[in-house]
Formats: C-alpha cells, structure tokens, sequence
C-alpha cells in the first residue's frame, strides 16, 4: 500500500467479502429451515393442510422450533468467532501497515514490534458492555429464534400453506442477515481505525503526529460526516458532531448514529504530511534510512 487512502481500501473490501460470507450463512441455513417445514407439510398434514392442532399433538410444534434453535445458536457460534476474527485482522493489519508507512515518511525507526494477543482482544473489544461484540450477537440470535418461532405459529395459527409460511421464514431470516452485517461492518471498521489511532500513539512518541477526518463521499455517507472531511486536529482531540457524536476517530464517536454503518475514517499526519511509501533519494544522494522496498521486508524485520 503506498499510503493510507490505498490501506483503508484494501481494508474495506475485507470487510465486504466478510459480509458476503454472512449471507451465504445465512442463505444456507434459510435452505434447511424450508426444507423442514416442507418435512412438517409432507409429515403432519392433512390434504395439503397443515394446522396449528396438528402440530401440537404430541409436541410436534415444540420440537420443530426447539430444532431451529439449536441451528441458530450453532450459526450464531460460527458468525461471533468469525466476525471476532475479522475485527482481529483489521486491527493488526492497520496498526502495521499504518506503521510502516509513519516510518517511511519520517525516516526513522520507532520502536514498534511484535502486540501482545491480549493487548489486541482488549483493543478490539467495545468499551462499552452492553455493546460488545457476545452481547450484540447473543441480542441478535435472541431476536431470530423469536422471529422465526413467532412466523412459523403465526402462519399455522392463521391456516397459512407452505408457500406463504415459507415467505414469512425468509423475510425473518432476510432481516437477521442484514443486522449480522451490520454488526460485522460496525465492530470491524472499529477494530480497523483503533488499529490506526494505536499505531499513531506509538509513533507520536517520535514525531509530530495530527489527525484528518476522511470521509466516504458519496451518497450513503452521513451529511455531516460529509462536512467533517478534511477536518485536521491533534492526535489527542475529539471529534464532535451536530449528532451528538464526540469522539477521537470515526467509529469511535461513542453515538449509535455516528458510528453504525460508517465507513470514514482518520487520516494520521506525520510531521502534517501525509504520510506515503515511495522510493526517493535523499539530498546528500543516498537513499531512504528506511531501506526496505516492501511493507513484507519491513515487517520480517521488525516484527520478528
């Protein structure tokens, strides 16, 4: 990456990719749960009608949803390590990367190298507890068990065939896969910029470090995100919006209608240049202090 603008995209289609994964989750698992409700029809109805007193008999009912239950927590499982995961990887990504390109431009080393898991899985975690990652997904899977058992007795209830409880299951499952999204969206763009701001606090310990807010300018960015583009103040300031929102980098204005879904993010300044990685000679003819070429050679190095 040759400077931050280039880092954060390659960031981002990450964290698209991720998001395409959750739908197949999601898109597979809607598949099953189709399938065993043509299993109820084919099993328990009677002339093609299949009604709420059929599925009681014997528990049938509670046993199907119990079913459901148990696949959703598993899904849930899988989606909270996942997205876990991801977070993990924004983070080190940025703060290293990010690194390399605050060395470059200054031309000296700054002491950075191998970050403790702990400290990592720290960073990453919402500071707030009802906002951390477990608790958003056990909310959410909460929430989809409850959607689809309530459609599923709703429709026997209302002598609804397959085809019309099908659509009720696939809109509850629709609606679980957008929310998984954008928890995975918000809480790794989080993780990602907290990778940055860390990675500016150790190299503000050697140079002059400021910070630009950088916006996504089109027409799914927030209008007075849109105005804070290009925003430049200390590396220790705060952000405010007219939202509310008062924080130290976008995703982090510790206000939901600032930070869910928001793809801006904080340009660092070293020195109030924007940092690059180029290859250049210096005035005496020599080349860099920092020689490595690639950000693979400097990390081999430094981050043994």
């Amino acid at each position: 990456m040759k400077n931050q603008n280039e880092l954060d995209k390659y960031l981002d289609e990450l964290i698209d990719q991720a998001e395409l994964d959750i739908d197949n989750v999601f898109g597979k698992r809607m598949k099953s749960f189709l399938a065993q409700l043509g299993d109820m029809f084919n099993k328990y109805s009677s002339k093609g009608e299949l009604t709420y007193t059929d599925m009681t008999k014997y528990n049938r009912l509670q046993k199907e949803l119990a079913f459901i239950a148990e696949q959703i927590h598993s899904d849930y499982a899988y989606l909270t390590e996942f997205i876990q995961n991801l977070m993990i990887s924004q983070y080190i990504e940025n703060y290293f990367q990010s690194a390399f390109m605050y060395e470059f431009e200054a031309q000296k080393k700054m002491g950075y190298g191998q970050v403790n898991k702990t400290v990592i899985l720290a960073a990453v975690q919402n500071p707030i507890p009802e906002l951390t990652l477990p608790k958003l997904m056990e909310y959410n899977r909460n929430d989809t068990i409850r959607k689809i058992s309530t459609e599923i007795t709703q429709g026997l209830l209302a002598g609804e065939g397959y085809s019309t409880i099908s659509k009720r299951i696939e809109k509850a499952v629709g609606f679980s896969s957008v929310k998984a999204r954008r928890v995975a969206r918000t809480e790794s763009h989080r993780a990602q910029v907290q990778g940055r701001i860390d990675s500016a606090d150790q190299a503000s310990k050697y140079v002059d470090m400021t910070k630009m807010w950088d916006a996504t300018l089109d027409r799914n960015t927030r209008d007075w995100h849109q105005k804070l583009d290009g925003t430049v103040i200390g590396k220790d300031e705060n952000f405010t919006t007219p939202k509310g929102g008062n924080g130290k980098a976008p995703g982090h204005m510790n206000n939901a209608s600032d930070d869910i879904n928001c793809r801006c993010t904080a340009l660092y300044l070293v020195n109030g240049k924007k940092p690059s990685v180029r290859r250049a000679r210096l005035d005496n003819g020599k080349t860099n202090i920092i020689p490595y070429t690639t950000y693979d050679e400097w990390k081999k190095e430094r981050i043994k």
